[in-house]
């Protein structure tokens, strides 16, 4: 009976010790955790590349007459929320990977990763000594891990969209980092959206400032100068036909921007070459659509002579 008292007694002792070394350790766990925020990282950064990639596909799109102006604020609206929707996720877990290498330097350096070692040693001194005292005084030397893990951190579900509460976001992000392309661009259609025409040229100015040839950016200010001039003088008009032709080197078939050159070269007085710009232009411009009828129909009064805005002053 003694033997088989012992045996057992040994054998709940060996399993009892052995068993931390079975379990996943909070370093384990921690470092699972980390692998899970890695990936995360990588398909959010590929949502980011694809919604830029989208918002330019859009803004070609509208700018070729293929979008009507409500579908496209609509679409661009609802890029642009999401993707500060990844942006904020993003920095929630580059916060939270730094947290947890921190705990990944402090798990390993701390004296309760040696216990599992210190308590192999004590093992093999009780089945030496065999002595059933040694059962407590081992497991007072044992501390069990335990790991409450947060919540998965999983996005909610969108909110409706508020463009002036999306800007004041964007405008936040701006500031902690003014050089972000994507972000001026985007801040600058919403000012624009909003008749905010001081601050849209500002925005589309610091894009040239990132990218001189972003014929985005040259289209942008040459509307704003035609939409809202300040001056209302010749060198204005002619400024805003060097932001058009400059971006008509990077999309030569653009439809918006040579109806946008045409106005211009109507006010300058130059209407032969308006008449080429227009005439491009509706080469590009799908047949019986509200924008191909516009620029049919501005042809018909140019080449009459029905249109002959005043020159800009000098």
């Amino acid at each position: 009976m003694f033997p088989f008292l012992i045996t057992s007694l040994l054998v709940v002792v060996i399993g009892s010790l052995l068993f931390p070394f079975f379990r996943k350790t909070e370093i384990t766990l921690i470092l699972g955790q980390e692998a899970l925020i890695n990936e995360e990282q990588v398909n959010l950064q590929i949502e980011r590349r694809t919604i830029a990639a989208s918002l330019s596909e859009l803004e070609v799109d509208f700018e070729q007459g293929r979008l009507t102006s409500s579908d496209y604020d609509q679409t661009r609206l609802g890029f642009e929320h999401r993707l500060l929707e990844v942006l904020d996720r993003l920095k929630i877990l580059d916060k939270t990977a730094e947290a947890q290498q921190k705990s990944i330097q402090k798990e390993s350096t701390s004296p309760s990763t040696g216990k599992n070692w210190i308590s192999l040693i004590l093992l093999a001194l009780l089945i030496g000594g065999g002595a059933t005292g040694g059962y407590e005084f081992v497991l007072s030397k044992l501390d069990s891990v335990s790991v409450s893990p947060g919540p998965a951190g999983g996005m909610v579900g969108d909110p409706q969209i508020n463009p002036e509460e999306m800007v004041a976001r964007l405008e936040g992000k701006l500031k902690e980092n003014p050089n972000d392309l994507q972000g001026q661009m985007m801040i600058g259609r919403s000012y624009m959206a909003m008749g905010r025409w001081d601050d849209a040229e500002r925005a589309w100015t610091k894009v040239l400032e990132l990218d001189p040839r972003n014929y985005t950016a040259h289209y942008r200010l040459g509307e704003i100068m035609l939409s809202n001039p300040k001056t209302g003088t010749r060198e204005e008009a002619e400024e805003a036909l060097g932001h058009f032709d400059k971006a008509l080197v990077s999309v030569p078939q653009d439809a918006s921007i040579l109806w946008a050159r045409g106005i211009v070269l109507v006010q300058l007085g130059r209407t032969f070459e308006a008449d080429e710009a227009w005439t491009e232009a509706y080469q590009y411009i799908p047949r019986n659509t509200e924008s191909s009828e516009m620029v049919k129909q501005s042809l018909q009064d140019l080449r009459a002579g029905k249109m002959s805005p005043p020159v800009p002053s000098q």
